[in-house]
């Protein structure tokens, strides 16, 4: 988290601000799995073999079971960007969302800025429904724009059986 601070502050303000010390890291990873046990939230780490540090992690939140949809977030610390770690992480995640706990929906909100993110959102096939202007405060005090992407469970579907999947 220390060496992914300014773009941890830039994208997710609230766990930039909120876990600066072992205590909070504690206390951060306690509330996950709370979240996970009450079907609230879904963390998911990212490792690579064979080091046995985190090197980001996926997260299914912001659920609505009634429809079901769910709001994804990921991060990946910097020294993994482009190396297809948050694709495959995501990838994974998203057939888990999907196929076993029956998501018909799953988003993802994106700065402007994050251009990482928008062009793996592309790759994902998600699917861009629009901006909303000025509709995130960073950790910098800045307002940015915010590109809106989903994915529906048909869409899902349509990209697994094009791929060849289960084949």
């Amino acid at each position: 988290m220390d060496r992914n601070r300014g773009r941890l502050l830039r994208n997710f303000p609230e766990l930039a601000n909120g876990v600066k010390t072992v205590d909070e890291a504690s206390a951060y990873i306690g509330a996950g799995e709370k979240q996970w046990e009450d079907g609230a939230a879904f963390s998911y780490g990212i490792w690579l073999p064979p080091h046995p540090a985190p090197i980001g992690q996926v997260r299914i939140k912001n659920i609505v079971w009634n429809v079901p949809a769910a709001e994804l977030s990921y991060f990946v610390d910097h020294d993994y960007l482009r190396r297809g770690v948050a694709t495959e992480a995501i990838r994974a995640v998203l057939r888990e969302a999907f196929d076993a706990r029956g998501f018909r929906r799953i988003y993802v909100r994106v700065i402007s800025l994050n251009e990482e993110s928008l062009a793996l959102a592309h790759r994902l096939n998600l699917r861009h429904e629009g901006v909303q202007r000025n509709a995130f405060r960073c950790g910098f005090g800045e307002l940015h724009d915010v590109h809106l992407f989903a994915l529906t469970d048909a869409d899902h579907r349509s990209a697994a059986s094009d791929s060849g999947a289960g084949e």
